[in-house]
């Protein structure tokens, strides 16, 4: 169901119109068909959402472009509100969810027009926010606002889970500025956090920070079951390769609202 067709106010106005136009063919990129995008998100997005867990809680998610998130936990949430500023997102999203799913997984989900610092949600309506690199593209002036929204509409107890772009992936950070002198970033504006900025803008929210996660991370393997002459390498490898998830093109972090 979806709630408002009015155009909201951003001072993104270049992520705004991107992501206006690119709702309005979002058929034509399906970002299921990119496989290193997708190996990000599980890295990243979704090793979040299965360390807090989903599964029969009501999700809000900040920001709606091609429903990728709103798809993949379809069978899980008990409930699913996306929001967005881009009525033409959130018209192509509600669509392509609405062609993929059966009646009874759509019904669940609920899309509406909102702006990120002002949810129109009241205080400690959702178990779980997310917001899987929306922030990027949002102006540095709202990223503290929005968070606060977030927490405010979390239960406590519940989780705030943000993932951003990152400045501390060189490679990355130099194509992203690139594109931006060049004008030829397809979503207009980025900006880039550090996962310190990042942990900060939750603390200062009233947030606690739960887990961390990035592109850049070891497998999930259950090292007690192997002999020592495995163990103790692996053991050794896995340290280097979590503190190198700092440097990973995607980091996020899990928040719990506290219980007081």
């Amino acid at each position: 169901m979806r709630e408002s067709s009015t155009k909201l106010e951003t001072s993104s106005a270049a992520a705004l119109e991107s992501y206006e136009e690119l709702g309005a063919r979002m058929e034509e990129h399906d970002p299921r068909d990119q496989y290193t995008y997708m190996y990000s998100k599980f890295r990243s997005d979704y090793t979040l959402m299965e360390r807090v867990g989903v599964t029969g809680k009501s999700v809000l998610n900040v920001g709606c472009s091609f429903p990728v998130d709103e798809l993949y936990y379809a069978r899980k949430v008990a409930s699913w509100t996306a929001i967005d500023l881009s009525p033409q997102s959130i018209d192509g999203a509600e669509r392509i969810l609405r062609r993929e799913l059966h009646p009874d997984l759509a019904e669940k989900f609920r899309f509406q027009l909102a702006d990120a610092c002002d949810l129109p949600f009241e205080d400690g309506t959702f178990d779980v926010t997310i917001s899987m690199s929306t922030f990027d593209q949002m102006p540095p002036a709202s990223h503290q606002k929005a968070v606060d929204e977030m927490a405010r509409t979390t239960k406590p107890g519940g989780h705030v889970i943000v993932t951003v772009a990152n400045k501390w992936n060189p490679p990355y950070a130099a194509g992203i500025r690139k594109m931006m002198r060049e004008k030829t970033l397809h979503y207009g504006y980025a900006y880039l956090f550090t996962p310190v900025e990042l942990r900060k803008i939750g603390e200062r929210a009233g947030l606690s920070p739960a887990f961390f996660a990035s592109s850049i991370s070891p497998p999930d393997v259950w090292l007690p079951g192997y002999p020592a002459i495995v163990r103790i390498p692996a053991g050794l490898e896995f340290k280097l390769h979590r503190a190198a998830g700092y440097l990973g093109r995607r980091v996020g972090y899990a928040f719990e609202r506290p219980i007081r």
